[in-house]
């Protein structure tokens, strides 16, 4: 995974973890920034496995190195799927 750069701007992120709980736990904490949104969960209701957030650039990064401190949870950039984006002619 590459590291995450701060600057300016937004972008979308998915935060994922093991433990479901931990991440619970981060969404309820991350619904006190106004400047980070939550725009879905992945996994069961009760037990998500990952987060998808809209937030600045700098606020990932700085997660990004508190996870990798803490080994808890990991951020990485939101990348558009496309069924043939790998496919080359």
């Amino acid at each position: 995974m590459q590291a995450l750069k701060g600057g300016p701007g937004r972008g979308r992120y998915l935060v994922s973890g093991g433990d479901s709980e931990k991440l619970i736990e981060f969404i309820d904490q991350a619904s006190e920034d106004p400047s980070v949104s939550l725009l879905d969960t992945i996994g069961p209701q009760q037990s998500p496995h990952t987060a998808v957030f809209d937030m600045p650039h700098d606020t990932a990064a700085t997660l990004a190195q508190r996870f990798k401190n803490d080994g808890s949870l990991k951020i990485e950039p939101d990348s558009p799927l496309s069924l043939f984006s790998s496919w080359q002619q």
